[in-house]
């Protein structure tokens, strides 16, 4: 700044202002934006400006700036790519021009993964008697945002009936797709829980869920993933909501007891990981994105 006093002095006055600023062929072009979302938005905003400026000297600290900036950047245009092509759609199967945009975001995304190896994270991210040796950042409620070739659940017939039948009929739908990862008090393992919540109108609404658990496959990122049970509960009964007290009906989903041995698995692997987004791709090629729930 101090070897350009003026044209610093015009700079800050710009961002000083409600607007963004952008870098093109050496042209200042200035878009409108009427709201900012909080002042850390702000923030990320004015130091990817100044990373990008070439009239701004540069500094180490700014490579970290840049990454900030460029993950919320790329946030916001993967929220608008996924509100453009909207529920069902994003997790149902098709729509392939809508979810190639939406891949080459999610691949950009990637690239800037602040936890490469959520399976082996570091003794200090861990808390406290801890030695599981997985991120923290990892467990928790994960809601379904968006499957390229639909789940396992939406590419069946009855499923896609279904999600397509829900703003037509009243009390029916699949809703609350969500995926829920955990320790094991026993033994430390990482168990999952894959459940939606089914609305079959007259006949109420059903969480219906398979559980299992993962396996690390020493890498830091991939997990073999075992499915032994299946569990399904009420929700909700003549426009009524269900006692939360009830248990899910619990049934076997073959293989051998005990934390999924004997059960065919698949590979998942964890190729971004943050406090909000989580991407997940199957051995299929198949790429799923998660949202962290907030507690409710």
């Amino acid at each position: 700044p101090h070897f350009f006093p003026r044209l610093w002095q015009l700079l800050v006055t710009h961002l000083r202002c409600d607007t963004r600023m952008a870098w093109h062929v050496g042209i200042w072009q200035q878009r409108s934006s009427p709201r900012q979302s909080n002042a850390a938005s702000s923030v990320r905003q004015q130091r990817c400006f100044h990373r990008h400026s070439k009239a701004l000297p540069a500094r180490v600290s700014d490579y970290r700036h840049d990454t900030e900036c460029h993950l919320a950047e790329t946030k916001k245009e993967l929220d608008r790519l996924l509100q453009n092509l909207g529920f069902p759609q994003t997790v149902l199967p098709g729509e392939l021009k809508a979810k190639a945009e939406i891949d080459k975001v999610l691949h950009r995304l990637e690239a800037l993964n602040p936890n490469p190896n959520p399976l082996q994270a570091d003794i200090e991210q861990r808390p406290t008697g801890d030695l599981s040796g997985i991120s923290p950042l990892l467990l928790g409620e994960w809601e379904l945002l968006y499957a390229s070739n639909g789940t396992v659940v939406t590419r069946t017939a009855p499923a896609q009936w279904l999600l397509l039948s829900a703003s037509k009929l009243p009390g029916m739908g699949l809703s609350d797709i969500e995926q829920v990862l955990s320790l094991s008090p026993g033994d430390g393992s990482l168990t999952a829980s894959n459940s939606a919540v089914f609305g079959l109108g007259p006949l109420g609404s059903w969480r219906v869920g398979i559980q299992g658990v993962w396996r690390s496959a020493g890498d830091g990122r991939t997990a073999r993933v075992l499915f032994d049970q299946m569990s399904v509960k009420p929700v909700a009964a003549l426009g009524l909501p269900a006692p939360s007290w009830l248990p899910p009906l619990k049934l076997a989903a073959g293989g051998s007891a005990g934390g999924g041995g004997g059960r065919l698995g698949a590979d998942w692997v964890t190729s971004f990981l943050d406090g909000e987004l989580r991407i997940g791709r199957g051995r299929s090629g198949n790429t799923f994105l998660f949202r962290r729930k907030t507690p409710r």
